[in-house]
């Protein structure tokens, strides 16, 4: 007599099936563990290429690492979900993007057109040096000292009888740090105290526009404006319109040259500013702070 239940007599293995499932179970996360892991690579990649193109400012995120993390997260969750092919086309054209801007002249041809600088009038009311960012030990970033370094320097020529800077604050672990102390230690070296004035309460270069004209005596309307090259059609614009009349000086960089660049990391800076002060060029002709021909 045959035993139905006997496997062996159907053709049926039940442990040869079990081991077949669990072999093919195997493979499928072995085959979308390496869809994550080429996901997350070109993720990382691409959150190289924006943060190299000034996204991470964009976009609002304080720091490189936190970008590439973020890129990297999204694509190990875009490899699961089959699509780190697009990342890797992505990155192709990033990478094009890239060699285009640090290996061919278009950068040296775009930003001395960008960057506006103004002949200095023989006087002037005030100077007005933008802040940039303030370090977690105190210190001003490069930015924010190169431009109030080429404030100084004109200060001391005798343009403007005032120097007005602005204040700004950076948030970290121990608390709220500001610009002004640095501020004061470079500008009590360059003996220039007595003519200082500190804007406070500015978030935007509106505002920094804003307060210059509350501070200013009445009837005092001619400034020079310092800033970093790239932003001074923006900011230049801003006070414009605010009412003031106007000479731009744009800071000497001593960190990348994007006023004339010549070497990669020159244009790929240069480049990133660029997009930077575009967008925000739309933001602010949107609210009507800069002329619509800016």
């Amino acid at each position: 007599m045959i035993d139905r239940r006997s496997s062996s007599v159907i053709g049926i293995d039940p442990v040869g099936g079990k081991k077949a499932k669990q072999s093919q179970r195997n493979l499928k996360l072995a085959i979308s563990g390496q869809r994550a892991a080429i996901g997350a690579a070109a993720g990382a990649l691409t959150g190289f290429f924006l943060e190299a193109f000034g996204t991470s400012d964009t976009a609002g995120i304080s720091s490189a690492p936190e970008l590439i993390l973020i890129c990297l997260f999204v694509g190990a969750v875009a490899g699961v979900l089959r699509g780190q092919w697009i990342l890797l086309a992505l990155n192709g054209l990033l990478a094009l993007v890239y060699t285009l801007v640090a290996y061919t002249p278009i950068m040296t041809r775009i930003a001395p057109k960008w960057v506006r600088a103004d002949p200095l009038p023989a006087s002037a009311d005030a100077i007005v040096v933008l802040s940039a960012l303030v370090l977690s030990d105190s210190a001003m970033n490069v930015e924010g000292t190169e431009r109030l370094l080429s404030g100084l320097e004109l200060l001391q020529r005798g343009i403007a009888p005032r120097l007005f800077t602005t204040k700004v604050e950076g948030e970290y672990s121990g608390g709220s740090l500001s610009s002004t102390p640095d501020q004061e230690r470079l500008v009590r070296v360059a003996g220039a105290s007595p003519a200082w004035t500190v804007l406070e309460g500015v978030f935007t270069t509106r505002d920094e526009a804003v307060q210059s004209a509350v501070k200013l005596p009445e009837g005092a309307r001619t400034l020079v404006v310092v800033t970093s090259p790239m932003h001074t059609r923006r900011a230049c614009a801003t006070f414009e319109m605010v009412g003031f009349k106007v000479a731009c000086y744009p800071a000497r960089a001593r960190h990348h040259s994007t006023w004339v660049p010549l070497t990669p990391n020159d244009r790929i800076a240069a480049f990133a500013d660029y997009i930077y002060e575009r967008l925000g060029m739309v933001k602010y002709k949107w609210r009507n702070w800069v002329p619509a021909d800016a």
